[in-house]
């Protein structure tokens, strides 16, 4: 009998079906600068599982990097971000020159590096719960007043893009900050009110991270129009009427999600891109340096999966995971998601499926 268990769990694994000891409620994530690499898993060690990266930093995912379930996260840095989105609008309110781009870095993270401390502050920012103590129809308590609008206001990366915007607030002290943003980052109507309820309640500036690189084009410029700067933050937009555009440089993000995978997979095996959201210009720079720098540098990985998209929740993502997971399970070596929420669900997803391989 013994035997027969022995000969039986070998086909298993010989077939690719025990991929992995992960549970569903263990979820991880994370994110931060600069590679690295170390014994607990360098690149091109990886032992078992589909190898796993993906963008933006949340409790969860830090977790499941710390574990090995994660392979790398590329991460931002929404707090200089914010800091200076509202900096160089109140730069540009005061007649001072400011760049017209002004790139704030991405650094990748591995279960290597993650402690660092450079790397430590990237992925446990400060944090600012979506409150505003200012508003739109209040009296004016500053010599500024300047609305920021996110692009959804749930998920961890905003929170610490409202903390970013606080700091320049008390810093600066001559500005009022009003934190206002849809729920949703699909919610693109309600992002083109809030623009548009600004412009009318009189701000001095608006600080706006577009969810559509097209649709914001209209409120953004009728905004310019009245009197009133914008600086554009995070996602690019397609117009040059605003004052200047601070971001991560998304395309070079992808590029290192990419040579992350690459490398954990040597060079050869099939991939999953589950891409974010048409029109969203930060994701698809992200998606396109992904899978640019494959074709270029990593010839002997395939793509299995690019034209699925996560939908803007974690609970979208994950729906959308689980039907590629159990379309091409067995079949697939890595994975890349180009968000934090795109991430999440994909992660949910795998440990269900317990397609990730957890490591001490």
């Amino acid at each position: 009998m013994a035997e027969r268990h022995r000969h039986r769990t070998l086909v298993l694994l010989a077939a690719g079906l025990l991929a992995g000891c992960g549970t569903s409620d263990e979820r991880g994530a994370g994110s931060s600068p600069g590679a690295g690499s170390g014994p607990a898993q360098a690149a091109g060690t990886r032992t078992g599982g589909v190898a796993f990266v993906g963008f933006d930093a949340s409790e969860p995912l830090i977790h499941a990097l710390a574990q090995g379930k994660i392979q790398g996260l590329v991460v931002q840095n929404p707090v200089r971000m914010a800091e200076l989105g509202v900096k160089t609008i109140v730069k540009s309110l005061e007649k001072q020159p400011v760049e017209a781009k002004i790139p704030t870095g991405e650094t990748l993270v591995t279960p290597e590096n993650y402690k660092k401390p450079a790397i430590d502050q990237l992925i446990h920012p400060p944090q600012a719960e979506n409150l505003s103590g200012a508003s739109l129809s209040g009296a004016k308590t500053k010599k500024w007043r300047v609305i920021v609008i996110p692009k959804g206001t749930t998920h961890e990366f905003w929170k610490a893009f409202h903390a970013g915007a606080l700091k320049a607030q008390e810093e600066l002290g001559n500005v009022e900050v009003i934190w206002m943003g849809p729920q949703k980052e699909d919610d693109r109507v309600q992002q083109i009110q809030l623009v548009q309820s600004a412009v009318a309640a009189g701000v001095d500036g608006i600080v706006l991270a577009p969810l559509d690189s097209h649709a914001l084009v209209q409120p953004v410029e009728a905004a310019v129009a009245k009197g009133i700067p914008v600086v554009i933050l995070d996602s690019g937009l397609e117009t040059t009427k605003m004052v200047s555009f601070i971001a991560t440089d998304n395309y070079h993000g992808g590029v290192l999600a990419a040579q992350r995978l690459g490398a954990v997979l040597k060079g050869h095996g099939k991939v999953i891109l589950l891409r974010y959201a048409v029109g969203s210009e930060s994701t698809e720079q992200r998606e396109k340096g992904f899978t640019d720098t494959l074709a270029k540098e990593f010839p002997g990985i395939s793509l299995l999966s690019d034209t699925e998209y996560a939908g803007p929740t974690s609970d979208s993502a994950q729906q959308r995971a689980q039907s590629l997971v159990t379309r091409y399970r067995g079949q697939v070596d890595g994975i890349f998601c180009p968000n934090e929420s795109s991430t999440f669900g994909m992660l949910r997803a795998l440990e269900g499926a317990g397609m990730l391989t957890k490591r001490p």
